[in-house]
């Protein structure tokens, strides 16, 4: 890298910095990921376009393009959303009650008070999403794997996760 643009690059992560410290602490990291484009290239992805299905608007992969594109949803759509993340990375394994609302505290996402019921009662063409499998413990159906995938375009993770406390 030459002199000029490593002077370029440091002026906008500069500008950058200006930006992300006058915001809130639990959205800081989504935004770096975001404005990340323009460290590297001066310019931000451009907006696709707004008449497309949603699997083709989010790329998988790319928590905070996700929550840029579905996360000012209501409450219960924003738990569809954590959900599909973690399908993206973990695919049908069972997630906590816990990594929902840590999920939804770290991203800065609004999500119900009763999340067992909100996840019970979830449902796509009158066909469960989620089935609880424990203790505090949801995994999605195979409808709820489609809808997220429709909706959400998230393919099925292979990762596993760390165990839970």
């Amino acid at each position: 890298m030459d002199k000029k643009a490593f002077s370029e690059v440091e002026k906008r992560l500069s500008e950058v910095n200006k930006l992300i410290a006058k915001l809130d602490p639990s959205i800081r990291a989504a935004a770096f990921d975001f404005l990340k484009p323009y460290l590297s290239s001066g310019t931000l992805l451009s907006h696709p376009d707004p008449h497309r299905q949603h699997a083709e608007q989010a790329p998988s992969g790319d928590v905070s393009q996700l929550i840029e594109k579905h996360g000012d949803g209501k409450p219960h759509e924003n738990v569809n959303l954590i959900a599909a993340i973690w399908f993206n990375d973990y695919g049908s394994h069972p997630f906590s009650l816990e990594h929902v609302r840590e999920k939804a505290s770290s991203t800065g996402l609004t999500i119900p008070d009763r999340l067992d019921m909100t996840l019970k009662q979830a449902k796509e063409k009158g066909k469960n999403l989620y089935v609880p499998t424990g203790r505090g413990l949801f995994r999605p159906t195979v409808v709820g794997e489609s809808f997220l995938k429709a909706t959400y375009g998230v393919r099925k993770g292979t990762k596993a996760p760390a165990a839970e406390k």
